[in-house]
């Protein structure tokens, strides 16, 4: 069990936590009652929502795993369904802080401390997925260059008789 803990992923989760318990417990006062700060998260969640199902819709297309064999495309299938896997939980996690915004708005007329609360609560989940969301470019660069080296690997097969397809 604790040879499966990724160390790396381990620090950056604890990085983030870190960080977005800040910006909640230090920014829910900045946020109350500031229409234009909550304007700006709507948005920005938005967009990236979108993005997202744009990545989500590229990274999972059949077309673009790599040529070979039942076996590659097996082994891809599994590092693809990962990739999904997190994609959506990122999604997920962009959906609820609207969803949180949307209930403080409607909560804080009736009452201003469980809106405060909810407040702190998409405040940090937003801190959380935007931090995460930093690691998206490296997740489509990773994409790319898979794509980029399976059409090498290919065009070498072409290029080589007899090489085995694995």
């Amino acid at each position: 069990m604790i040879n499966s803990i990724d160390i790396r992923k381990s620090r950056f989760f604890l990085f983030a936590l870190t960080i977005s318990i800040a910006l909640a417990s230090r920014g829910q006062p900045l946020i109350h009652d500031n229409d234009t700060a909550v304007n700006v998260i709507v948005t920005v969640f938005s967009i990236l929502a979108g993005f997202l199902v744009a990545i989500i819709a590229i990274s999972g297309d059949p077309a673009f795993m790599a040529k070979g064999s039942w076996r590659v495309a097996e082994i891809q299938r599994q590092i693809i369904q990962k990739r999904l896997a997190q994609q959506k939980l990122l999604f997920t996690a962009y959906l609820a802080t609207l969803g949180l915004i949307f209930v403080s708005l409607l909560v804080g007329k009736v009452n201003a401390t469980a809106a405060s609360a909810i407040e702190y609560a998409y405040l940090f989940l937003s801190s959380m997925a935007f931090i995460y969301s930093l690691k998206l470019p490296g997740f489509l660069m990773r994409v790319q260059q898979d794509r980029i080296d399976a059409e090498i690997e290919a065009r070498r097969r072409k290029a080589i008789p007899n090489q085995p397809n694995h």
